[in-house]
């Protein structure tokens, strides 16, 4: 039980934290609208693998992995922020979504895009890092090899699930929206992830809380 009770509490914590507009969640939305489902699905489950991974790294100590990179909270929060910023600009000035011409072919496989669109996100090992300390804060303080793999096997699982609900939306949004209406959306999106960078980096200069 005890070991469930890791995996679906991991689980519950990477949905949530998965919530917010990020590179992972607007790259396969926007993969989708452009590639469709079964594009979408497989990078969504690629999308979801660096979250099991940071999570086991989390699980063993990731405190000390922080120290040894020499990044620290400020450095990886520019990294996050400067990647928001850029895709930002894509998506409001350069994202055009239309269907794929036929024979038209990805530049790279759907899963493995999305395995390098979420290592490129450091937070998450600060972010599993914290979700580690509130276990212990809640007396799970298992450290055994079952309990780390439930853990990360619940992070990757509340990830996908979420990327999974992004799929089914990008592709309701694929039939129900024209062009116009698409690149309209995306604007917004851009629009949301440029105001989440220009915060990112001015809370990583300090000059807001």
């Amino acid at each position: 039980m005890g070991t469930l009770l890791y995996f679906l509490l991991a689980a519950v914590a990477s949905f949530i934290g998965s919530l917010q507009a990020g590179v992972v969640n607007t790259a396969v939305l926007a993969h989708t609208v452009k590639w469709g489902r079964t594009a979408g699905r497989r990078m969504a489950v690629g999308g979801s693998i660096p979250e099991l991974l940071y999570a086991a790294v989390a699980f063993w100590g990731a405190g000390r992995l922080v120290v040894l990179l020499d990044m620290g909270a400020r450095g990886i929060t520019t990294v996050v922020a400067s990647i928001l910023l850029a895709l930002g600009l894509y998506f409001v000035f350069f994202f055009r979504p239309r269907p794929a011409a036929p024979g038209e072919d990805k530049l790279a496989g759907d899963l493995w895009r999305g395995v390098l669109l979420g290592l490129a996100n450091p937070q998450l090992l600060l972010f599993w890092c914290g979700v580690k300390l509130l276990f212990v804060s809640l007396g799970l303080t298992g450290e055994g090899v079952a309990q780390l793999v439930a853990f990360a096997l619940g992070a990757f699982a509340g990830a996908l699930v979420l990327l999974l609900v992004l799929v089914r939306l990008g592709v309701r949004a694929q039939e129900r929206l024209s062009p116009a209406g698409l690149r309209r959306l995306f604007r917004a999106v851009g629009l949301l992830l440029l105001a989440s960078g220009c915060y990112g980096l001015l809370r990583a200069q300090g000059w807001v809380p």
